[in-house]
């Protein structure tokens, strides 16, 4: 049987091998279990020989894994090099993501106004859900990216940038509950928004996007959701709430990423930050 071995493979199999668990390795690679345990078992097939000798109650590297440890070290990190340099042509550019609500809740003034802060640095951006942008973080082919919840990684560094406020608005002529947009900003969030308004339990639309929820919010001219206190919404205005809320905004890095341009990049993003906080 032939198999083709992708490199997201050997990743997967060095962080089974730091975890010694499949659980916890589909967790930080935003994978399900079974994904993981599928890569496993196509890198054996490759190979032709176990990588992991499995208890009922712990995982520990073959002889076999032991001595592929190491190799797949050097061809993920080569890899990754590779990739990044094939891609840097003849200019110096940074690779960032972000969460689409991260972007639209608080960064999208500083993405425009980078270019003249940073005239011989060429920033490449995507908008991207989470699991990619931890897989490319772990793969090291992305040097920033910018989230409102925690990257659960080894090797990264995190930082709060700021602290979003988050306000209920309601269109001018709404003077009721009625017509809840749910925007997810997290479990946290959405447990005390619950707890102290048990009627928003009853949305009319649930999502994960902000601009789904003001698309929604506009088409329909009516209704009221949970959105960021730092922008102007011309056709909405703001009900007054007994709680405070707010969602973090992280920024993540690679350490030891040494890319021209990366530090400076950063300290301007936490600059802006706190100037927004």
């Amino acid at each position: 049987m032939c198999v083709i071995v992708d490199i997201r493979f050997l990743s997967t199999f060095l962080e089974v091998a730091q975890t010694r668990h499949f659980g916890k390795a589909a967790d930080n690679l935003y994978l399900t279990q079974s994904a993981v345990s599928a890569r496993i078992k196509l890198l054996e097939e490759y190979f032709n020989t176990s990588l992991f000798i499995r208890n009922r109650n712990s995982i520990q590297l073959s002889p076999a894994g032991e001595k592929l440890v190491p190799y797949a070290q050097e061809l993920s990190s080569k890899l990754a090099d590779a990739k990044k340099a094939l891609n840097q042509e003849s200019v110096q550019f940074l690779c960032c993501a972000c969460t689409p609500n991260a972007f639209h809740a608080s960064l999208q003034q500083p993405f425009a106004q980078i270019s003249a802060s940073f005239p011989d640095l060429s920033l490449r951006t995507e908008l991207t859900n989470i699991e990619n942008l931890s897989r490319q973080l772990s793969e090291r082919t992305m040097d920033l990216a910018f989230t409102t919840e925690p990257v659960k990684l080894d090797n990264i560094e995190s930082v709060i940038l700021t602290q979003v406020p988050l306000k209920l608005f309601c269109h001018q002529d709404d003077k009721g509950w009625d017509n809840y947009v749910h925007i997810e900003w997290g479990h946290k969030i959405t447990d005390q928004l619950f707890q102290q308004y048990p009627q928003c339990k009853q949305a009319r639309l649930k999502t994960s996007s902000l601009q789904i929820g003001l698309s929604q919010l506009n088409q329909a001219e009516s209704g009221f959701a949970l959105l960021p206190d730092n922008q102007y919404y011309p056709t909405l205005k703001q009900l007054p709430m007994e709680i405070a809320l707010s969602v973090p905004l992280y920024m993540h890095s690679v350490n030891n990423n040494d890319a021209v341009g990366l530090k400076e990049v950063k300290d301007y993003f936490v600059e802006k930050g706190q100037s927004a906080g």
